[in-house]
């Protein structure tokens, strides 16, 4: 007997049905056994193990009815992969499930291949969601600022992209660190000391003895009463509490992350560096220059050169007077370089006019101003033209206990010297809302670290959303609310956005207020005592010096 090509068709494709079916699991006398269920991570969401599947009208069955058998076997050979109908869907698309977990790009072509055939209209993985990436710090709950709706920066959402690169380092200008807590460990690449001489061998405003060496460590900034108003203090007539100052701001940046222990801070994938250009009753300006500079990777004449150059710089300090000449030079310096993307400083706390507040009313600067628990400005807040956006800064209304609308973050409850302990306590003042916006550029650059100055300053500024009421506005508060995950979205789908994480400015003026942090709140439950939390309203001014309001 001889057989035609065209008589063979039949053999063949019964041939065919017969080993596709051999191979796959009875339909219903074998069900597929449960899929292995993925851990509930973020990276389980790189694969599937479903599809869903919209058939066209005239291949379907009956509304609310499960997908035909005869079909499923169809579009088996089309996938050229077994698939079991699940169930279906409200909006009267199918779920098929694979024999077992596959990478989302070839569950991709899975489904373009399905949707070659002419009974399906669309077809496409049936990934995961997952919740919102949360740390699981034990007083994350009282960080506010970063999570709610109102006040919030809305970093979870920013977080399930990048909760920021090893590769971004943010210098933190400021009194120095405590690196022994165990919210910096990991956290910290070498920083320096850049606290001269009051004079030959006089070392009062440094207050470790020995001026610039390569130890940041914050020896504390207290001024007492024999040395309140007397030289080189003259600009600070009242003594004070140490502030821990740039441990604090360091803390709402990049403190480690789900290490069951204290809070998270906004990018704690990158590295900060501690610059200490502020001691006892604030600190020069040629100080914070040489710090600027350095931080940028530029020479320093006398100090090693920075092996860890910075994109973003913290200055989360200010004093009256207009941007000196050689202030304005250093940070165009240091935007020249290319490296530093974003130069970041408080707007002022004493209320008024920010545009008479330096260094915030340099060029190129990002000045930013503070908003409280309510998202209105602050009480305190600086506003004015030189304003790019405005972040959280937290307050202390005396309807609040404890100072929980204040910004809590890192502390240390030695009232003059530091003392042994891990402590923190609730701040408040632009301080805190210059590092919120250091922290969200540290996590634009981590998902872009290619963005220029301009692209990045743009980037924080057009996805800020707007004020919830009339106490900010664009004259006074700049763009809006800085938005995280807005803000990486942005940042990522800029020209030359990296494919994964990778390790201009305001006016002038003269006379205000100064940038730093405004006061401090806290609980006894975390032992710290009431004075050292509320000890800190106060703004430092000193001539030719920036100030430090003792946060």
């Amino acid at each position: 007997m001889s057989f035609t090509r065209s008589d063979m068709r039949p053999i063949v494709v019964a041939l065919a049905w017969a080993l596709l079916l051999l191979a796959a699991p009875a339909h219903a006398a074998d069900p597929l056994p449960p899929p292995q269920l993925a851990p509930a991570a973020p990276a389980s969401a790189s694969t599937s193990d479903r599809l869903i599947v919209r058939l066209a009208d005239w291949a379907d069955t009956a509304p609310a009815q499960p997908m035909a058998p005869a079909r499923a076997r169809a579009l088996s050979v089309t996938a050229r992969t077994h698939l079991e109908p699940r169930r279906r869907l409200s909006g009267g698309a199918h779920v098929v499930q694979l024999t077992q977990p596959m990478p989302l790009d070839e569950v991709a072509r899975i489904a373009a291949r399905l949707m070659s055939d002419p009974a399906v209209v669309h077809a496409e993985p049936d990934g995961r969601r997952f919740p919102l990436r949360m740390p699981t710090d034990p007083l994350f709950a009282s960080q506010w600022a970063l999570f709610e709706a109102a006040g919030g920066i809305n970093a979870p959402s920013a977080w399930d992209t990048t909760t920021g690169a090893p590769a971004v380092v943010v210098a933190v200008i400021d009194t120095g660190i405590r690196p022994a807590n165990l919210d910096l460990v990991g956290r910290l690449a070498p920083g320096y000391t850049f606290v001269s001489a009051d004079a030959p061998g006089v070392f009062l405003t440094a207050n470790d003895g020995d001026g610039r060496d390569p130890d940041p460590t914050d020896p504390g900034d207290w001024v007492s009463a024999q040395e309140a108003g007397q030289w080189p203090f003259q600009a600070c007539p009242q003594p004070s509490n140490s502030s821990w100052h740039g441990t604090q701001i360091t803390g709402i940046i990049a403190a480690s992350a789900n290490n069951g222990y204290g809070i998270a801070g906004i990018a704690w994938g990158v590295r900060v560096l501690p610059l200490r250009a502020l001691g006892k009753c604030g600190g020069y300006v040629s100080d914070t220059i040489d710090a600027v500079r350095w931080a940028a990777g530029l020479p320093v004449p006398g100090v090693p050169a920075n092996a860890n150059p910075a994109s973003v710089l913290n200055l989360s300090f200010g004093g009256s007077g207009g941007c000196g000449v050689e202030e304005q030079l250093a940070i165009n310096d240091a935007l020249a370089t290319g490296q530093v993307k974003a130069i970041v400083v408080s707007g002022g706390n004493d209320g008024g006019d920010s545009t008479l507040v330096a260094p915030g009313n340099c060029r190129g600067v990002i000045a930013v101003t503070a908003t409280d628990r309510a998202g209105a400005r602050a009480s305190y807040a600086s506003g004015g033209s030189n304003i790019a956006l405005a972040a959280p800064g937290g307050s202390f209304p005396a309807s609040v206990p404890n100072g929980e609308d204040g910004i809590l973050s890192l502390f240390n409850t030695g009232l003059t010297t530091p003392l042994d302990d891990n402590a923190f306590a609730f701040g408040a003042g632009t301080s805190q809302a210059a590092a919120h916006v250091s922290g969200v550029a540290a996590l634009a650059l981590s998902v872009n670290p290619n963005l220029s100055a301009a692209q990045l300053r743009q980037v924080l500024q057009q996805t800020a959303r707007p004020f919830p009421d009339a106490t900010c506005n664009t004259s006074l508060c700049g763009t809006g609310i800085v938005d995280a995950a807005a803000a990486v979205s942005s940042a990522a789908a800029q020209p030359n956005a990296a494919a994964a994480e990778s390790g201009g400015g305001g006016g002038g003026g003269g006379g205000g207020g100064g940038g730093c942090a405004l006061g401090q709140g806290g609980s006894p439950d975390w032992a710290l005592p009431l004075a050292a939390l509320w000890a800190a309203f106060k703004i430092w001014r000193r001539p030719g010096r920036r100030c430090d309001s003792g946060n």
